[in-house]
């Protein structure tokens, strides 16, 4: 597998979702290395807060089909804006 390769703005919406996500719950991710890159991304897909589901889409939209394509090849399930209530 190649390395997850993120544009500037990509990674700016990362370390957002990263800091929103550690608002609320506490749980702080290495956004240095992939395996948290990856957990984060998992983990904060079925949050319920509003801050953290903002932070999170605003992040999948900065994606590519290739990057989403490498995500899903690692196992990491997605949720899309229009999946969410």
């Amino acid at each position: 597998m190649n390395a997850l390769i993120f544009s500037q703005t990509a990674i700016f919406r990362l370390q957002r979702l990263g800091s929103q996500y550690y608002h609320y719950t506490g749980e702080r991710h290495r956004l240095a290395e992939e395996n948290g890159i990856l957990d984060l991304i998992q983990s904060s897909a079925l949050v319920p807060d509003r801050k953290v589901r903002s932070a999170y889409h605003a992040f999948l939209m900065e994606l590519n089909q290739p990057q989403i394509d490498a995500l899903l090849q690692r196992g990491i399930k997605l949720r899309h804006p229009h999946m969410l209530h």
